[in-house]
């Protein structure tokens, strides 16, 4: 079925623009779809101009080269799509894609929320929580809410309610010299109906090794965070770290191997992956080829130490509890807050994060301006 004008009254009208758009996509304009998912289109190797297009039902946001753009709108004429005249993205001039608010200041691009805070509402004392990274995650699970749960949910409201403004900064960084971290944590038991949190957050970021310090310091931007309930049986510490960051690294292969459609079509160098943790447990079995008395966890810890000794995993960091990013997706009280690992200064997103050395772990005293604190 191929789609020109909108349709009216038939239940499945989004599946069909969206199949014609994304058709017309690929055969017309030469692209491919992206390991990520289907709705992120990537130009092909065959396409000499670079676009990289997100689709929506029937809206696209892209970022391309002008010669593609002007492609574009001559295929979509030859089409007789009926579509707006395009926006482009500029200071003072945001522009609005699927319930967010894209805006440039400088060099440094900013997505905020539309305006869903303006329409939360805290929970009444006995009222099922309908509002769900780590409280909102929790709240959803419950079944039969307690009063102290509808106050940890009404809490975390009330902040989204008065901090709309807030939303994620993205940085200009060297994507030849860019890694992609992984900060994975498992948290065992830590649920009322003692089932574990899982969480982990992927940073793209440029890195600043400080071996003598056993630091590293890392200019990032997040591009993507998880924190859910194990729908497995975690019967140890170990399995919940490790269930952790078995869902961390598939979330990490899908977006490297997108990225490295990108980077191939820009001819510049692979970008590695890193993950940390702050189980040395974990770390001795990937690492150390340690090994665990646990059948059930050695399925994934073998896969874990394939993709390692492939190189998909570049590196392997056991880290320091207190400097892990992924501790806020999975604890009610992280130590992300405490430490501020985190932190905006001067509008840069910086983290300091201590590394193994030897037997121990290295002291690095971090301090933070509380009013730049996410």
């Amino acid at each position: 079925m191929r789609v020109i004008k909108p349709l009216y009254g038939i239940a499945e009208v989004g599946t069909h623009w969206w199949a014609t758009y994304h058709s017309h996509h690929i055969k017309k304009l030469q692209m491919v779809t992206s390991s990520y998912g289907p709705c992120l289109l990537i130009s092909s190797s065959e396409n000499a101009e670079f676009a990289m297009v997100g689709m929506q039902t029937d809206d696209t946001i892209g970022l391309t080269t002008l010669a593609f753009s002007q492609r574009e709108d001559e295929k979509l004429a030859e089409a007789a799509f009926k579509a707006k005249p395009k926006e482009a993205l500029e200071e003072g001039k945001p522009l609005i894609f699927n319930g967010g608010i894209v805006s440039l200041e400088g060099e440094i691009l900013t997505l905020r929320q539309k305006g869903q805070g303006k329409r939360l509402e805290v929970a009444a004392t006995k009222q099922h929580p309908n509002e769900a990274c780590f409280d909102l995650s929790s709240a959803a699970q419950h079944q039969d809410p307690t009063e102290g749960d509808t106050k940890a949910l009404n809490k975390r409201i009330r902040w989204q309610m008065e901090n709309q403004e807030r939303g994620l900064h993205f940085l200009p960084l060297d994507l030849s010299a860019a890694r992609i971290f992984v900060f994975v944590d498992g948290s065992f038991a830590n649920n009322r109906d003692l089932t574990s949190q899982l969480g982990f957050a992927i940073i793209l970021a440029n890195e600043e090794m400080r071996s003598d310090e056993g630091t590293f310091k890392i200019r990032s931007n997040l591009i993507h965070f998880s924190s859910t309930k194990s729908k497995r049986v975690t019967r140890s510490v170990l399995a919940s770290e490790v269930y952790g960051m078995v869902a961390g690294v598939d979330m990490a292969y899908a977006i490297s191997s997108t990225l490295k459609m990108v980077t191939d079509h820009l001819n510049l160098p692979l970008i590695p992956t890193v993950v940390c943790t702050d189980s040395y447990s974990l770390y001795e079995c990937l690492v150390k080829l340690g090994t665990t008395k646990q059948k059930r966890l050695m399925i994934d810890i073998m896969a874990l130490r394939q993709s390692y000794e492939r190189r998909e995993l570049q590196e392997v960091r056991w880290i320091h509890g207190d400097d892990n990013l992924a501790d806020a997706f999975t604890k009610g009280d992280p130590a992300l807050y405490t430490h501020g690992c985190l932190v905006r200064v001067n509008k840069t997103f910086q983290s300091l994060v201590r590394v193994a050395l030897g037997e121990g772990v290295c002291q690095v005293i971090v301090s933070v301006d509380p009013a730049n604190l996410l």
